[in-house]
């Protein structure tokens, strides 16, 4: 049967592939802690699947999740994982290119797929009756996707001529790559998606197959499906998509990273004749100790969040020396990173801004942050936690990061009470361990 035909075929089965589905032996729900349900488990091949119902609207996410993020590359690897996500919609056995796009938007469905350090998602929102759409062509890509020389060639080009559209577009977007190399100088986890292009123009094709061969596995893999559905047919058509699939070969924990800076970083980037001066600020914080990743969840939104937290009040109301600011917390692998980019109108200022940052900093470590500061952090991050688990794809992709960060999925009650049991002795503790020179990187931008 021809791909076309096969497709049609199985787009008139949907509705009744969902109708007649049998039933799974029940399996214990679990709550998580946030007031929703769930049920975790695994196919006989190695795929871990999760389950949570929600039947606000008869609607459904699902998201397929790999751990073949960029800390997978070698260093002459750089940009394979970003080819890999590409690739994932250029055609499988019974798909052709770009014919999942059609299908899911065909039935009024949204998707879109991203890679980061530590896995590639891929995922789509749809109305429930077409959730057996979704799998078949998850399913498919996972266990034939079609990887030709034509494909390789094409996706490669198209991706290096966005990037180098972007680059031409955001003057600042390089210094980004930069200063992650900076301050997480350990190959893995710090270089970025897309590099020079050099690397991905040297990649073969042999060499993309062997990637997906290896990590685009079920034993690499989470497959996540929230929305409004019957959990017991689900299950089935679960069994049903992915149950035959080959596990694959067991895929080894990436290594923790190394870094060897012992002093201050402090490097100066020319900027292009239009731009304005800046620069990016941050500390590293590893090897963290216990608690400390709950105390940093804390300090960034003491720092960075809201138009009060402290630096965005210091340099954008009272010192008046930022044009713009943005700051976050950075986790990669067991290091974590605070970061800053700031831009200035001119060198002066941008001193000013630095100074002012690391003063900051500075105070932390000598002056205890106030139990009505730390009130108003501790309500924002409250506030935020429970709003990224308020949407079915939102709800998707926090369980889907909690099972690649190894956490337990009935403990997020937990994992929130710990952040909001930090108190300003835990974050006097963590600035005085490691807001030290030897943790500190400034990338200054030059305006020319």
């Amino acid at each position: 049967m021809g791909k076309a035909k096969a497709a049609r075929s199985f787009i008139v089965s949907v509705c009744a592939l969902c109708l007649c589905a049998g039933t799974l032996p029940a399996q214990e729900r679990r709550p998580s802690g946030l007031g929703f349900d769930l049920l975790d488990y695994r196919l006989r091949n190695g795929l871990r699947v999760i389950l949570s119902e929600d039947a606000s609207l008869p609607l459904v996410t699902v998201v397929v999740a790999y751990g073949a993020g960029t800390v997978r590359e070698s260093p002459a690897q750089e940009g394979l994982a970003y080819l890999l996500e590409n690739l994932m919609f250029q055609g499988s056995e019974n798909v052709s290119p770009l014919q999942h796009v059609g299908f899911i938007q065909k039935v009024g469905g949204e998707f879109n797929a991203t890679t980061t350090l530590d896995k590639t998602l891929f995922y789509e929102t749809l109305p429930s009756n077409y959730l057996a759409l979704a799998l078949w062509l998850e399913s498919d890509r996972m266990k034939s996707l079609a990887i030709t020389a034509a494909a390789v060639e094409q996706t490669r080009s198209d991706i290096l001529g966005e990037h180098q559209a972007r680059i031409r577009s955001d003057p600042y977007l390089e210094s980004f790559a930069r200063f992650d190399d900076l301050i997480f100088p350990d190959f893995a986890y710090g270089h970025p998606l897309i590099g020079s292009g050099k690397e991905m123009m040297g990649l073969s094709v042999d060499g993309v197959r062997s990637f997906y061969q290896k990590f685009y596995v079920p034993t690499n893999a989470v497959l996540c499906i929230v929305g409004q559905f019957d959990t017991a047919k689900t299950r089935e058509l679960v069994a049903r998509y992915f149950d035959s699939i080959p596990p694959g070969y067991d895929v080894p924990v990436p290594a923790p990273p190394f870094f060897r800076q012992t002093d201050e970083v402090n490097e100066t980037l020319p900027g292009a004749p239009w731009t304005s001066s800046g620069f990016h600020f941050g500390y590293r914080f590893y090897p963290l100790q216990t608690g400390d990743a709950y105390a940093l969840r804390i300090l960034e939104y003491i720092l960075f969040k809201g138009e009060t937290s402290r630096i965005r009040r210091r340099l954008l109301r009272r010192d008046l020396t930022a044009q713009y600011l943005s700051g976050s917390l950075d986790e990669r692998g067991g290091a974590r990173a605070l970061k800053i980019f700031c831009l200035t109108n001119n060198a002066i200022m941008t001193q000013r801004s630095e100074r002012a940052i690391a003063s900051e900093f500075d105070r932390l470590k000598t002056n205890p942050v106030s139990f009505d500061e730390l009130a108003r952090a501790r309500h924002q991050f409250k506030m935020d936690y429970f709003r990224r688990v308020s949407t079915r794809l939102g709800r998707a992709l926090f369980l889907v990061d909690a099972a690649f960060a190894g956490h337990a999925l009935d403990s997020f009650g937990d994992d929130l009470e710990n952040c909001l049991r930090i108190g300003p002795a835990s974050l006097m503790s963590l600035a005085g361990r490691h807001i030290l020179s030897r943790n500190k990187v400034i990338l200054e931008i030059e305006q020319r």
